[in-house]
């Protein structure tokens, strides 16, 4: 097991810090998505936005009785 070291809340919150700044500088931006992608994209969430039909693909009403 390896030695606990105690520090204080300020010190711990400065640590926190810096490690984050460090994390976000070496994060590359993610790439810009293609105009057609993102078009795609932009049409799913319209639709996903959209109640569902109130009947589902409806069956043959007319089927003769067992």
């Amino acid at each position: 097991m390896r030695n606990r070291i105690d520090i204080d809340h300020v010190h711990c919150r400065a640590i926190i810090r810096v490690i984050g700044k460090r994390l976000g500088a070496s994060l590359k931006p993610e790439p810009e998505l293609p105009a057609k992608l993102r078009m795609q994209i932009d049409r799913l969430r319209k639709l996903e936005e959209q109640p569902p039909p109130i009947i589902p693909a409806a069956k043959r009403w007319n089927k003769p009785r067992g």
